[in-house]
């Protein structure tokens, strides 16, 4: 009998070893799905074999992979409009059901809004500028709640805008106050379940000749600037992610 015991005790003990417990460090299966313009994209970032792997969304996915199973799909169009995002979104149903499995979905759009909006100034009136920004307003609302219906559990972080325009550059004020007026809009989303706003625009003030190519009369980031776009992405994710 002692030695029956003994035999089960080290079959049992030989199982341990072979399959051991599921613990909470265990890699995660993360399905993110990046969506939006050419930020999304990574325009401006340093290519490598045709690859622009210093755009936030690769340099968060290989943060995300320092600890868990990642698959990722990148829609990122450059010079979409947040309308044009709005329709693709609503037409593409392969997408559609993409995004209703994701666990992480960011969403940049509403700089080409802001370019047209910008460069339309000084030759539009205050009563236009509104209309633009109302409607701007309108459709990104629309955004979020469309991607809300595909997905109530996701986690959804919204990338604001920055402002690409050095200090004596004649769009700079106007550039502040637009995008200052469009983050106020996402934070209100932000302060809903699982959605995160990242604002560039205090990081990006006064350091727009460093971060952005605006030198080359470009908008878009530079290495650094996406540096600090997805710093702010990891610090919200691990904010949330570690409690």
């Amino acid at each position: 009998m002692i030695k029956k015991g003994l035999f089960v005790f080290i079959l049992l003990f030989a199982c341990f070893i072979i399959y051991p417990a599921a613990n909470a460090e265990s890699p995660r299966n993360i399905s993110y799905i990046a969506i939006g313009d050419s930020l999304t994209a990574g325009y401006g970032s340093t290519e490598h074999n045709y690859l622009r792997i210093n755009g936030f969304v690769p340099q968060f996915v290989s943060y995300l992979r320092e600890a868990n199973e990642v698959t990722v799909e990148n829609y990122g169009i450059p010079g979409i409009s947040s309308i044009g995002l709005l329709t693709y979104l609503q037409t593409d149903i392969g997408l559609q059901n993409r995004l209703k499995g994701a666990d992480i979905i960011t969403l940049s759009i509403g700089g080409n809004d802001f370019l047209q909006t910008i460069r339309a100034l000084p030759n539009v009136e205050e009563r236009e500028l509104k209309q633009r920004a109302l409607l701007l307003e309108q459709t990104y609302n629309a955004l979020y709640a469309f991607l809300r219906d595909l997905n109530k559990e996701a986690q959804i972080y919204l990338i604001g805008l920055y402002n690409p325009y050095p200090e004596n550059h004649p769009l700079r004020e106007p550039g502040v106050r637009y995008a200052e007026a469009f983050n106020e809009q996402l934070e209100k989303h932000s302060k809903k379940d699982n959605t995160f706003l990242i604002n560039p625009l205090q990081p990006f003030f006064n350091k727009e000749t460093t971060y952005t190519h605006i030198k080359e009369d470009d908008i878009h980031p530079t290495d650094e600037g996406y540096t600090i776009i997805v710093k702010e992405l990891i610090k919200q994710y691990e904010e949330f992610n570690q409690e």
